[in-house]
Protein backbone atom coordinates (compact mmCIF):
# COMPACT_ATOMS: atom_id res chain seq x y z
CA UNK A 1 0.00 0.00 0.00
CA UNK A 2 0.90 3.58 -0.64
CA UNK A 3 0.78 5.38 2.17
CA UNK A 4 -1.29 8.32 2.22
CA UNK A 5 0.60 11.80 2.20
CA UNK A 6 -1.21 14.64 4.44
CA UNK A 7 0.00 18.02 2.94
CA UNK A 8 -1.87 20.49 2.48
CA UNK A 9 -1.24 20.17 -1.60
CA UNK A 10 -2.36 16.62 -1.55
CA UNK A 11 -5.35 17.34 0.72
CA UNK A 12 -5.89 19.91 -1.92
CA UNK A 13 -5.53 17.96 -4.84
CA UNK A 14 -7.49 14.86 -3.54
CA UNK A 15 -10.56 17.53 -2.80
CA UNK A 16 -10.11 18.61 -6.69
CA UNK A 17 -10.57 14.94 -7.21
CA UNK A 18 -13.33 14.25 -5.51
CA UNK A 19 -15.53 17.49 -6.99
CA UNK A 20 -14.54 16.63 -9.85
CA UNK A 21 -16.14 13.51 -10.03
CA UNK A 22 -18.87 14.44 -8.35
CA UNK A 23 -19.69 17.18 -10.89
CA UNK A 24 -19.17 14.62 -13.89
CA UNK A 25 -21.77 12.24 -12.01
CA UNK A 26 -24.10 14.82 -11.90
CA UNK A 27 -23.56 16.02 -15.44
CA UNK A 28 -24.02 12.58 -16.51
CA UNK A 29 -27.04 12.07 -14.42
CA UNK A 30 -25.79 9.16 -12.35
CA UNK A 31 -28.42 10.48 -9.78
CA UNK A 32 -26.17 9.43 -6.85
CA UNK A 33 -23.88 11.87 -5.33
CA UNK A 34 -21.24 9.24 -3.92
CA UNK A 35 -17.77 9.96 -5.68
CA UNK A 36 -14.86 6.64 -6.65
CA UNK A 37 -11.48 7.58 -5.15
CA UNK A 38 -8.54 6.01 -5.95
CA UNK A 39 -4.62 7.10 -3.79
CA UNK A 40 -3.07 7.95 -7.13
CA UNK A 41 0.81 8.46 -6.27
CA UNK A 42 3.10 10.48 -7.47
CA UNK A 43 4.00 10.19 -10.78
CA UNK A 44 0.32 9.61 -12.44
CA UNK A 45 -2.42 11.97 -13.03
CA UNK A 46 -6.47 11.64 -12.25
CA UNK A 47 -8.05 12.52 -15.58
CA UNK A 48 -11.64 13.08 -17.53
CA UNK A 49 -11.43 11.25 -20.99
CA UNK A 50 -15.39 10.90 -21.84
CA UNK A 51 -15.81 7.66 -24.31
CA UNK A 52 -18.73 5.85 -24.97
CA UNK A 53 -19.74 2.47 -24.43
CA UNK A 54 -20.90 0.77 -28.14
CA UNK A 55 -23.52 -1.45 -26.37
CA UNK A 56 -24.66 1.08 -24.10
CA UNK A 57 -24.09 -1.14 -21.05
CA UNK A 58 -21.97 1.13 -19.28
CA UNK A 59 -21.13 5.07 -18.47
CA UNK A 60 -17.41 6.45 -17.95
CA UNK A 61 -16.65 8.00 -15.52
CA UNK A 62 -12.76 8.62 -14.59
CA UNK A 63 -9.01 7.91 -16.19
CA UNK A 64 -5.79 7.17 -14.14
CA UNK A 65 -2.41 7.21 -15.97
CA UNK A 66 0.96 8.32 -15.71
CA UNK A 67 1.80 11.88 -16.18
CA UNK A 68 2.14 12.40 -20.04
CA UNK A 69 4.96 11.11 -22.05
CA UNK A 70 6.35 9.06 -25.57
CA UNK A 71 4.41 5.82 -24.30
CA UNK A 72 2.03 7.15 -21.42
CA UNK A 73 -1.04 6.07 -22.90
CA UNK A 74 -0.25 2.85 -23.59
CA UNK A 75 -0.91 2.50 -19.24
CA UNK A 76 -4.12 3.21 -17.98
CA UNK A 77 -7.03 2.34 -15.00
CA UNK A 78 -10.48 3.22 -17.03
CA UNK A 79 -13.05 3.22 -14.75
CA UNK A 80 -16.83 2.92 -15.63
CA UNK A 81 -20.28 2.19 -14.11
CA UNK A 82 -22.52 -0.85 -15.63
CA UNK A 83 -25.94 0.80 -15.77
CA UNK A 84 -27.87 -2.77 -15.45
CA UNK A 85 -27.68 -5.04 -12.70
CA UNK A 86 -25.84 -8.11 -13.13
CA UNK A 87 -26.70 -12.11 -12.75
CA UNK A 88 -22.94 -13.99 -13.64
CA UNK A 89 -20.06 -11.31 -13.40
CA UNK A 90 -17.59 -13.99 -14.69
CA UNK A 91 -19.57 -14.05 -17.98
CA UNK A 92 -20.15 -10.51 -18.18
CA UNK A 93 -16.28 -10.02 -17.77
CA UNK A 94 -16.14 -13.04 -21.02
CA UNK A 95 -18.97 -11.27 -22.62
CA UNK A 96 -17.63 -7.87 -22.08
CA UNK A 97 -13.84 -9.21 -23.76
CA UNK A 98 -15.61 -10.85 -26.80
CA UNK A 99 -17.16 -6.92 -27.41
CA UNK A 100 -13.89 -4.82 -27.16
CA UNK A 101 -10.78 -6.56 -26.72
CA UNK A 102 -8.66 -3.37 -26.12
CA UNK A 103 -6.88 -0.92 -29.12
CA UNK A 104 -4.43 -3.58 -29.89
CA UNK A 105 -4.26 -1.63 -33.19
CA UNK A 106 -2.68 1.74 -31.47
CA UNK A 107 0.07 -0.51 -30.55
CA UNK A 108 1.16 -1.30 -34.29
CA UNK A 109 1.17 2.71 -34.90
CA UNK A 110 3.01 3.61 -31.98
CA UNK A 111 5.90 1.34 -33.67
CA UNK A 112 5.46 1.96 -36.72
CA UNK A 113 5.25 6.20 -36.02
CA UNK A 114 8.57 7.88 -37.43
CA UNK A 115 9.12 9.46 -33.73
CA UNK A 116 8.99 5.78 -32.14
CA UNK A 117 12.38 5.33 -30.60
CA UNK A 118 11.62 1.58 -32.03
CA UNK A 119 13.38 2.60 -35.32
CA UNK A 120 16.19 2.84 -33.62
CA UNK A 121 18.96 -0.02 -35.14
CA UNK A 122 19.42 -1.32 -31.83
CA UNK A 123 15.60 -2.46 -31.93
CA UNK A 124 15.80 -4.28 -35.20
CA UNK A 125 14.73 -7.83 -33.70
CA UNK A 126 11.99 -5.84 -32.35
CA UNK A 127 11.45 -4.48 -35.98
CA UNK A 128 10.71 -7.74 -37.10
CA UNK A 129 8.22 -8.73 -35.09
CA UNK A 130 5.95 -5.43 -36.58
CA UNK A 131 4.81 -7.37 -40.21
CA UNK A 132 3.43 -10.08 -37.63
CA UNK A 133 1.48 -7.74 -35.25
CA UNK A 134 -1.50 -7.15 -37.81
CA UNK A 135 -2.20 -11.45 -38.07
CA UNK A 136 -1.96 -11.32 -34.14
CA UNK A 137 -4.06 -8.45 -33.61
CA UNK A 138 -6.57 -10.41 -36.04
CA UNK A 139 -6.27 -13.40 -33.60
CA UNK A 140 -7.39 -11.39 -30.56
CA UNK A 141 -10.56 -10.48 -32.48
CA UNK A 142 -11.38 -14.00 -33.21
CA UNK A 143 -10.34 -16.17 -30.09
CA UNK A 144 -9.83 -13.15 -27.38
CA UNK A 145 -10.32 -15.53 -24.27
CA UNK A 146 -7.58 -17.97 -25.39
CA UNK A 147 -5.26 -15.14 -24.26
CA UNK A 148 -6.59 -15.22 -20.80
CA UNK A 149 -7.30 -16.86 -17.11
CA UNK A 150 -10.17 -18.14 -16.14
CA UNK A 151 -12.15 -15.42 -14.15
CA UNK A 152 -11.34 -15.39 -10.40
CA UNK A 153 -12.25 -13.37 -7.54
CA UNK A 154 -9.64 -10.49 -5.77
CA UNK A 155 -9.96 -8.24 -3.31
CA UNK A 156 -9.36 -4.20 -2.86
CA UNK A 157 -10.48 -2.00 -0.56
CA UNK A 158 -14.19 -1.86 -1.10
CA UNK A 159 -14.27 -5.80 -1.35
CA UNK A 160 -14.26 -8.73 -3.47
CA UNK A 161 -14.13 -8.24 -7.17
CA UNK A 162 -14.37 -10.42 -10.26
CA UNK A 163 -10.91 -10.70 -12.37
CA UNK A 164 -10.13 -11.33 -16.11
CA UNK A 165 -6.71 -11.27 -16.55
CA UNK A 166 -5.24 -11.07 -20.01
CA UNK A 167 -2.01 -11.24 -21.73
CA UNK A 168 -0.83 -10.96 -25.28
CA UNK A 169 2.44 -11.83 -26.38
CA UNK A 170 3.86 -11.29 -29.64
CA UNK A 171 7.58 -11.70 -29.96
CA UNK A 172 9.36 -9.52 -26.97
CA UNK A 173 5.97 -7.32 -26.56
CA UNK A 174 3.65 -7.99 -23.86
CA UNK A 175 0.39 -6.46 -23.21
CA UNK A 176 -1.30 -7.02 -19.56
CA UNK A 177 -5.05 -6.57 -19.80
CA UNK A 178 -7.28 -6.44 -16.69
CA UNK A 179 -10.99 -6.33 -16.35
CA UNK A 180 -12.61 -6.40 -13.22
CA UNK A 181 -16.44 -6.08 -12.15
CA UNK A 182 -16.98 -5.48 -8.52
CA UNK A 183 -20.70 -4.32 -6.87
CA UNK A 184 -20.18 -1.67 -4.13
CA UNK A 185 -23.67 -1.50 -2.30
CA UNK A 186 -26.37 -1.32 -5.13
CA UNK A 187 -23.63 -0.63 -8.35
CA UNK A 188 -21.15 -2.16 -10.47
CA UNK A 189 -18.26 -1.23 -11.04
CA UNK A 190 -15.99 -1.93 -14.34
CA UNK A 191 -12.67 -1.19 -14.30
CA UNK A 192 -9.89 -1.70 -17.00
CA UNK A 193 -6.21 -1.84 -16.17
CA UNK A 194 -3.72 -2.27 -19.81
CA UNK A 195 -0.16 -2.08 -19.74
CA UNK A 196 2.87 -3.02 -21.88
CA UNK A 197 5.10 -2.67 -18.84
CA UNK A 198 5.38 -5.27 -16.36
CA UNK A 199 6.66 -2.93 -13.57
CA UNK A 200 4.43 -0.65 -14.69
CA UNK A 201 1.86 -3.22 -14.30
CA UNK A 202 2.26 -3.41 -10.12
CA UNK A 203 2.60 0.45 -10.02
CA UNK A 204 -1.30 0.37 -11.74
CA UNK A 205 -2.44 -2.61 -9.55
CA UNK A 206 -1.36 -0.75 -6.32
CA UNK A 207 -3.77 2.32 -7.57
CA UNK A 208 -6.58 0.14 -8.29
CA UNK A 209 -6.33 -1.49 -5.35
CA UNK A 210 -7.32 1.42 -2.97
CA UNK A 211 -10.36 1.95 -5.06
CA UNK A 212 -13.25 3.21 -2.65
CA UNK A 213 -16.76 4.86 -3.30
CA UNK A 214 -16.98 8.01 -0.70
CA UNK A 215 -20.67 9.17 0.43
Amino acid sequence: MIAKQCSTRDLSRRLIVALTALTVGIYLGAGDLSAQEFEVPEGFMDVFEPEVSSTGEWRYLRTIRPLDGPFSNLSAIRLREVLNDIDDPADWLKQRLRIDVGDMGGVESLLNSPDSPFGDPAFDALSKVIPELSKFIAAVAELPLSFCDEPHIGYNASGDFHELYCVYNVGPLRRHQMLRLQRVGNRWFFTEITTMNERRLRHLLVIANSFTVVG
